[in-house]
């Protein structure tokens, strides 16, 4: 399968936003029994895991939006007359 441009797009857009939500979850979690926050980003395993995550839901949602576009235009294409 030929990588389309928007699927890069996607899922580059997909991963930023992805990651700073999965760092809000993250910052909640480990502040939820704190009377104080304090922002952290998670390091080695926890990262990678945090990562792995966000890329697969990335690379998913880019690939299924990719696949809805073309079978809606495919459809669009069958409706128009001739």
């Amino acid at each position: 399968m030929k990588i389309d441009k928007t699927v890069v797009i996607i899922t580059g857009v997909g991963l930023a936003i992805g990651f700073a939500e999965a760092l809000v979850y993250y910052n909640l979690g480990t502040n939820a029994n704190k009377k104080g926050f304090k922002f952290g980003v998670p390091r080695g395993k926890e990262l990678a895991k945090n990562m792995a995550v966000v890329l697969t839901t990335s690379a998913l949602t880019a690939l299924i939006s990719y696949q809805i576009e073309k079978s809606l235009e495919a459809k669009q294409v069958a409706v128009i007359p001739a």
